[in-house]
């Protein structure tokens, strides 16, 4: 979890203790005489130079000297290492010092100060050291508990005696500039000053009285710094940037998981592919033992068969040759005439049938051309309608059109529920207008027409935007709620009871009391608000409300506001909106889908019109194969004719010549006998079949029993069933061409893919170009087994790969899950975090802002305020507090922005009454040391007076100690309120450096004086 904001920083080894003395060596023209600082109080610098001024006294560069001392953020040490620092050592052209002393510039020289707590000095005091030079490092500083400073009597012994004295602190506990203020003072700034120098880039602040040139985010800085408030946005920095890295740690694994996902995805389809060889291949080989089973199966039945038909054409001879017996007897028998007239007969009745024949084959010719004259008409008209069409099916067509038809009708009800939808938004925006929406609305219309005068609730109160985390989850279930007055409660109820079930109804008071803050009504509800507030508490978190005896729990985070009848008007205006957009959406998504259907339609049209084209060229190619067969018989029927008009012509002749009789006699005979030749070489053919067939040598190839075979077809799966061999030889075929392309052998030429897959790949083709009708010269064991072999010593290392990138994945996916839940709860504790600061943060500003307000009209102005707004940063940014101050020019007039024209003078004070409210908001000032140069100037004399009054008054309210520098105007109403007096006098342009410090003061604090009485005297001539 993280820590609470807390308004006591460390005060690193400092601590609380106060400033009680300084002493300089070699900075500037400031001798090393030790000067006594008062703490809490105001303290006048001020002195005589050379003009007979304060200008040119040495003032500004002991309070130049107090500010390094005290490392003050300006100087910005963490970042320069304090080069600007050496700036301030001494160097004779920059004091002024006349060549004819010929004094050398110092490479370096030191700043001393002595701390010690109030209560007890003399044994909490502890000496600081900072060491300035002109080369790196620049600047150094060292600290001891107790005394450890120079006494030497002359100020040249003091400064020999500095450099003995830096050498004894020793390295153990030397601190550099960068860690110098915060191990000394801590994580808040010990000193904050403005100072008129050119030894470190100006920076407009508050201190420096510049005001109108500072930016809201500037003046809120200033105020935080000078309220010691700073390391919780520093806590708050570090917090942000811990969440900034671990998201962009996540993104850097994300893209480097992405980044393996490829590279082992390039692993992986090589994995998958060669399993996918695996698989064809397998199916391959099931498909080529099924093959067998009914090759086999088939060779067995085909010999059974031709057995059969054997047998057939053994008993069909047996026949032919018992015909033959029959026509040499038939041949035997002529003789007899009427035998003759018979055959006479016969002949012409054939030949009657011959004629009737051609007739009827030649009315055929006719049906056949007429209906091929149809089919091409046909085509004529269907032609048009094919055009367009884009290749898909009727079924793809009529699939693709139904889904139009769906999409259309879905569109079309989805504008219908849209334009609902309207209506319902539009008739809830005029309910809102009048006051009457929802169930609160049909309440309030129920009880007009009895002439009863009610309110919805929500409709009439208005949240503050800063109340709504508060008051949204307290109004919340009471959405629906009507406000009556007290005496039309009961008749309400009654009227309600029975019409509106579950109506809550609220009694407005008796008397006007005032709302809860941040509540603003017309409505007279105060003791229903003042019971919402004191039985729903905010949680701690700022996110519900709760009611601890209910133990009820109100969730609060509504985008929007909740109460009041603009906010319901703008949300209700935005939904009606929303809903208009979508209607529109809704009617332009109708027109698109109307537009695909017509074109479905057509696209459906075309598909049926080429698809019957195809079934007319069908037909026209089964019509001409009639028509030239029915040619073919006709031609056929007419020869048939007149060969029967013939024979009837020679039966006639026959009949008056018994010898042509005899003779037709002998030529049956010879036919029969022709027959039985027939029958007999029929026999031959079929015993060469037989061989053909080779059922034998198909089991052999099968190796089982015929059972066997039968029951591996019948067990085959339903995809994959066939009966047909040829189609079982293709399935081998494809298995083994798809192992192969798998593989990535795909018959490109000049592949590099081994000669031993080139050989299975040569094999491959003599086996698809093999007629898968008869015996098999090469089998798919002798075509796989190239490819085999290289599956066979892949499968270890895919295994290994497969396994390891799992494993690997895995783990980078819940690398990316740990780091997703570190962002999350990251961002969830900076949330907590910034919450917490801005919390804090925003009653600061309130007690500056009342302090602000109090010091105004207490210098007799008409009040003052702050306006802040906290701008939380979204990434590495500063996060900004933008502060306005304001202040009233007359008693009635309104608050004005401190950058809108105003007198100088008036800037100023509202400046330094603004550090001074700062300072008075601040718990931890003791030892703080607030440095302000040109104190007072462009101010008048009555602001004048009361800006040193202020600044007396917060050094001794809020134990710290202000150090202003004033000048010959100023100083007599600055030694009026002042606690301290500090005299630089440079009396004249010859002189190399000041003479001692002069101080004006009491310290009641006797053991204080007497911790540094001997050290401060020392070497002053009035000691």
């Amino acid at each position: 979890m993280t820590s609470p904001p807390t308004s006591d920083p460390s005060r690193g080894i400092v601590g609380d203790r106060q400033l009680i003395a300084v002493q300089a060596f070699d900075i500037a023209r400031l001798t090393a005489h030790a000067v006594p600082i008062v703490p809490e109080t105001f303290i006048a610098v001020s002195g005589l130079g050379p003009k007979d001024d304060s200008n040119g006294s040495g003032k500004t560069s002991f309070l130049i000297a107090v500010s390094l001392l005290l490392a003050d953020p300006q100087w910005r040490l963490e970042t320069n290492g304090g080069r600007h620092a050496s700036g301030i050592l001494f160097r004779p052209d920059a004091a002024g010092v006349d060549q004819a002393h010929q004094a050398s510039p110092v490479t370096h020289g030191y700043i001393v100060g002595v701390f010690a707590h109030p209560d007890d000095p003399t044994t909490s005091s502890v000496t600081v050291w900072v060491r300035i030079a002109t080369t790196t490092p620049y600047l150094q500083a060292n600290w001891t508990e107790g005394l450890h400073v120079a006494d030497a009597p002359t100020d040249h012994e003091r400064s020999i005696q500095a450099d003995t004295l830096w050498r004894e602190l020793g390295t153990r506990q030397l601190l550099s500039a960068r860690a110098m203020a915060e191990k000394l003072y801590g994580t808040a700034p010990r000193c904050l000053t403005y100072l008129d120098t050119a030894l470190r880039p100006p920076v407009p602040s508050l201190l420096s009285q510049q005001l109108t040139e500072m930016e809201p985010h500037d003046i809120g800085r200033s105020l935080i710094a000078l309220s010691g408030m700073t390391p919780l946005l520093e806590e708050e920095d570090g917090l942000r940037g811990q969440a900034l890295q671990h998201q962009i740690s996540l993104e850097k694994a994300q893209a480097d998981h992405a980044q393996a996902l490829l590279a082992e995805e390039q692993v992986m389809s090589g994995v998958r592919a060669r399993e996918a060889a695996r698989l064809s291949l397998q199916r391959g080989h099931e498909a080529w033992r099924r093959y067998l089973a009914a090759s086999y199966r088939d060779a067995h039945h085909s010999g059974q068969r031709v057995a059969a038909r054997m047998d057939e054409e053994r008993q069909a001879a047996e026949t032919a040759e018992a015909l033959v017996r029959a026509a040499g007897d038939h041949v035997n028998s002529l003789g007899s005439a009427e035998e003759l007239a018979a055959q006479k007969g016969k002949a012409h009745q054939a030949w009657s049938d011959a004629q009737q024949l051609v007739g009827e084959l030649s009315k055929k010719a006719t049906e056949l051309t007429t209906r091929q004259a149809m089919l091409r008409a046909r085509r004529i008209t269907l032609l048009p309608q094919a055009q367009g069409w884009d290749g898909s099916d009727c079924t793809t067509a009529a699939a693709r059109l139904e889904q139009r038809q769906r999409e259309h009708t879905k569109a079309e009800l989805q504008r219908g529920e849209a334009e609902d939808t309207v209506t319902r938004a539009r008739a809830h925006l005029r309910n809102v207008e009048q006051g009457r929406s929802g169930q609160a609305g049909r309440a309030i219309d129920l009880l007009s027409e009895h002439r009863i005068r009610a309110h919805g609730l929500l409709d009439q109160l208005n949240v503050d935007e800063a109340a709504r985390p508060a008051w949204e989850p307290r109004l919340a279930p009471w959405q629906d709620a009507i406000v009556v007055e007290p005496e039309h409660e009961d008749t309400a109820r009654r009227l309600l009871h029975a019409a509106l079930p579950g109506a809550q109804i609220v009694a407005s008071d008796v008397r006007q009391q005032p709302l809860p803050e941040g509540i603003h009504s017309t409505l007279n509800v105060a003791h229903f608000l003042a019971t919402l507030q004191q039985r729903l508490t905010p949680l701690s978190d700022g996110l519900a409300v709760r009611d601890q005896e209910m133990a009820l729990t109100v969730a609060g985070g509504f985008p929007t506001a909740l109460a009041g009848r603009e906010a319901r008007l703008q949300q209700a205006r935005a939904d009606l909106t929303a809903a208009e957009e979508a209607f529109t959406k809704a009617t332009e998504a109708v027109t698109v889908a109307t537009a695909a259907l017509t074109l479905a339609q057509t696209q459906h049209a075309a598909a049926q019109a080429a698809e019957e084209l195809a079934r007319l060229d069908t037909q026209e190619n089964d019509l001409q194969t009639k028509i030239d067969d029915l040619a073919g018989r006709a031609t056929k029927a007419a020869r048939d004719e007149q060969e029967l008009q013939q024979t009837w012509q020679e039966a006639v002749a026959g009949h008056a010549a018994h010898e042509q009789l005899l003779t037709n006699a002998k030529l049956t005979l010879e036919g029969a006998g022709k027959a039985l030749k027939e029958r007999h070489r029929n026999l031959a053919d079929l015993e060469r079949q037989r061989d053909q067939v080779a059922a034998s040598r198909w089991q052999q190839q099968w190796g089982a029993p015929l059972e066997d075979a039968v029951r591996l077809l019948d067990q085959a799966p339903d995809q994959t069933r066939s009966s047909r061999p040829t189609a079982l030889r293709r399935q081998a075929e494809d298995g083994l061409r798809r192992a192969y392309e798998h593989y990535g052998v795909d018959g490109t030429p000049g592949a590099d893919v081994g000669q031993d897959l080139r050989t299975g790949e040569e094999m491959m083709q003599s086996f698809a170009d093999t007629d898968p009708v008869g015996l098999p010269t090469l089998t798919f064991a002798d075509v796989a087994a190239p490819l085999e072999n290289r599956l066979a010593g892949h499968r270890d290392q895919d295994e290994v790969a497969a396994a390891r990138i799992t494993h690997d994945q895995h783990a980078r996916e819940q690398a990316i899950a740990e780091l997703t839940n570190g962002v999350a709860t990251s961002a969830r504790n900076l949330e907590t975090l910034q919450d917490m600061i801005e919390k804090h943060l925003d009653g600061l500003f309130a007690q500056i802002s009342a302090a602000f307000n109090d010091l105004d009209l207490r210098s007799d102005g008409h009040g003052a305020k702050l306006e802040h707004l906290s701008v939380r940063p979204q990434g590495p940014g500063d996060w900004q507090w933008q502060v306005t101050p304001r202040w009233k020019r007359s008693r009635s007039g309104g608050y004005v922005s401190y950058r809108e024209n105003a007198n100088s003078a008036q800037v100023k004070v509202h400046a330094i009454l603004l550090v001074l409210a700062a300072l008075l908001a601040d718990s931890q000032t003791q030892g703080r040391v607030l440095i302000l140069d040109e104190l007072g100037n462009s101010l008048g004399e009555v602001n004048r007076k009361d800006m040193l009054a202020a600044l007396r008054d917060v050094a001794r309210d809020q134990h710290l100690t202000i150090l202003g520098t004033c000048q010959d105007s100023v100083l007599a109403d600055a030694a009026d309120v002042c606690g301290e007096l500090l005299w630089f006098v440079h009396a004249s342009e010859a002189d190399i450096v000041n003479q001692p410090t002069s101080a004006w003061a009491f310290d009641s604090n006797g053991a204080r004086t007497q911790l540094t009485e001997d050290w401060i005297t020392a070497g002053r001539a009035h000691a």
